[in-house]
């Protein structure tokens, strides 16, 4: 094409250079105009955790210098309407193409499709490409596990043939976008001694787990601490990292260890690369049922009598429950913003199945306080363990935290090093202090009650209230069914009041497009039917060892002022973004039509939290460091 052409590539959670085919398609094409928006209304209910907005902004900052090497500038735009800035850069360039790269999340769906509609009405010529998958969701049998296959690789794309128009936009820096406040600074000091964001060190990160860690993932993924695992998703989940490029050097190493006959190399990449199918399969349930951030995929779980306890919920969030790896785990979440994905799989079960607590809340929550937060996975992870998928966990299914902790803790390491008032409790009872005789409990300084919590509940009892439960569940979904008002067994249409029923359409592997970065049906969406039709990259050791002081510190010092740490109300890593969006965010919205963030709906556990700040002394802000929790 001529070089005249103009197009505005507008950067999402695809911050990187190498292999963006939004960006190199836009290169090709002639001119360019990077741009990013940053519109905090239209993320709604789910505006970013404190860790995650801190990621954001350190690998806008990256991007930006990587893009001024090349001579290029990135336009960093704050805005009430993503709509309105695309026009603005358009306008203001006088450009006549903008491109982007697919997501796949509910709210994104939703707002991508009704951009690219205006758009399209206004003239604008609007392209988008796969960014972000091995397959996008309309290409492959979705009954056939297809998404786990593996594909070739043809190339990885560069962006170095990039030029520039400069003119005058209301754009700002990228302090003033506003992605992390003075009081925010502090608390989030120490995530830059374990984490170094930004697609090159994304690169990485990704060269020294391939070299260094991949052959032995398939034994040290299940260990609890360190840097057992690829510690790659906040790369992926902001586009630092491309996922071709993943799978093509981890494919690269299982050919060579097949040659060599080292079946244990090829057994780690062939797990690695199943942990990549999953997060592809979480952007196809999003795609297929875009509703389901917000209710279960399954019909029958509508009818699940949930405990909404906030209670029990506060007391799960700040780790306090007397079950030590659950909350060995949740105090790790909110030091560090991160945890290993088994001990997501354990306090995730222990929230739902012990405590009965929905399923919602918890999703929300690691929204809220995880480093990688990445809508499409926690609606996997969650519905999984909440037996809302048909291959999910059995809703029945109660694993007992006592032998978890046996299982993948056995030495008690990961539990003392996050639960300091067990730290001298022998390995034989870590997991289970309450069993422990009085000589021993006094011994190793420990006080059930005081310094530790009992129990928040008994397993056997926990069991029995489950199982009751379900029983209550079949009862209320017979009794339904008795009166014609539920004719299916799975749910496929969102039940708001204002939403269409959607028809979820029937995916199929197609033929090879003609480019592997670019979707020959361009970004799809979910069709309506007629309502009437029914440094080191990863954690340091050094940084893990500082948030967990710094824990004993808070609590040595609210001990002398007379008040236990653990027993404050918390301030989640998303504290701010609580304070700043609940007020302002829908409880759901219409897929795909609009998503509204005019409502002052909160979610039922807000409150409580709204109450224990505005009651928290001088309203002071907690450092991330503490082990509060939301």
């Amino acid at each position: 094409m001529g070089s005249n052409n103009k197009t505005i590539v507008w950067f999402r959670r695809d911050l990187r250079i190498e292999d963006n085919p939004a960006l190199a398609a836009a290169a090709r094409d002639g001119s360019v105009l990077p741009v990013y928006v940053w519109c905090p209304k239209e993320e709604g209910q789910f505006y970013p955790g404190r860790v995650s907005r801190w990621w954001l902004k350190q690998s806008l900052a990256h991007l930006y210098q990587s893009l001024k090497s090349l001579g290029a500038e990135l336009v960093l735009i704050k805005t009430h309407s993503t709509l309105d800035a695309l026009l603005e850069c358009v306008n203001a360039v006088q450009a006549t193409k903008v491109v982007f790269n697919h997501l796949y999340d509910p709210v994104s769906l939703v707002r991508d499709h009704n951009i690219k509609e205006k758009l399209v009405e206004s003239g604008i010529s609007v392209q988008s490409y796969n960014g972000d998958l091995l397959y996008e969701p309309w290409e492959v049998y979705d009954d056939r596990g297809q998404y786990l296959c593996l594909i070739k690789i043809d190339h990885v794309l560069s962006g170095n043939f990039l030029s520039v128009l400069r003119r005058k936009l209301g754009k700002c820096s990228i302090e003033e976008l506003g992605l992390e406040d003075e009081l925010e600074k502090p608390s989030n000091a120490l995530l830059g001694r374990a984490w170094s964001p930004g697609w090159c060190n994304a690169d990485k990160a990704l060269t020294e787990f391939v070299e260094q860690h991949l052959i032995h993932y398939s034994k040290s993924r299940l260990k609890l601490g360190g840097d057992s695992t690829s510690l790659l998703s906040p790369y992926l989940h902001f586009g630092e990292l491309s996922v071709r490029k993943v799978f093509q050097l981890a494919r690269r190493k299982q050919i060579l260890w097949s040659n060599e006959g080292n079946i244990a190399g090829e057994e780690s990449v062939t797990l690695f690369l199943r942990a990549i199918g999953l997060r592809e399969y979480s952007r196809y349930l999003c795609f297929n049922f875009p509703f389901t951030h917000e209710r279960a995929l399954l019909g029958h779980l509508k009818f699940f009598p949930w405990n909404a306890d906030p209670a029990n919920f506060k007391t799960w969030r700040q780790g306090r429950t007397g079950f030590p790896l659950v909350d060995a785990g949740m105090r790790e979440l909110w030091a560090t913003g991160w945890i290993h994905n088994r001990i997501r799989v354990i306090v995730s079960s222990f929230a739902v199945k012990m405590l009965l607590l929905p399923w919602k809340w918890g999703m929300k929550y690691f929204w809220d306080t995880l480093l990688d937060a990445d809508l499409e996975c926690d609606i996997l992870g969650w519905q999984y363990i909440s037996g809302s998928l048909p291959d999910g966990h059995e809703l029945e299914r109660l694993d007992d935290p006592e032998i978890q902790g046996a299982k993948f803790d056995p030495e008690g390491e990961y539990v003392r090093q996050w639960l300091p008032e067990l730290a001298r409790m022998p390995t034989e009872w870590i997991h289970h202090p309450w069993d422990a005789p009085l000589t021993v409990l006094r011994a190793s300084g420990v006080e059930l009650g005081q310094n530790y919590p009992k129990p928040i509940i008994d397993v056997d009892l926990a069991r029995e209230k489950l199982t009751e439960a379900i029983f209550k569940m079949w009862e209320a979904e017979a009794s339904a069914k008795s009166v014609g008002s539920e004719a299916r067994n799975e749910v496929v249409v969102d039940n708001s009041s204002n939403v269409k029923n959607l028809d979820i359409p029937n995916v199929v592997l197609k033929g090879k497009s003609p480019c592997a970065t670019v979707s020959a049906n361009d970004q799809m969406v979910p069709a309506f039917q007629d309502p009437k039709i029914e440094p080191p990259v990863g954690k340091r050791p050094k940084y893990m060892e500082e948030a967990r002081q710094n824990e004993d510190h808070s609590q040595n010092h609210n001990k002398e002022t007379g008040v236990s740490g653990v027993d404050q109300e918390m301030c989640s890593t998303a504290e701010s973004s609580c304070k700043k969006q609940c007020t302002s965010s829908t409880y759901s919205f219409s897929v795909p039509q609009q998503c509204s963030s005019s409502s002052n709906l909160k979610w039922p556990w807000q409150d409580q939290i709204d109450m224990d700040q505005s009651s928290s002394k001088d309203g002071e802000y907690t450092d991330f460091s503490k082990d509060e929790r939301k």
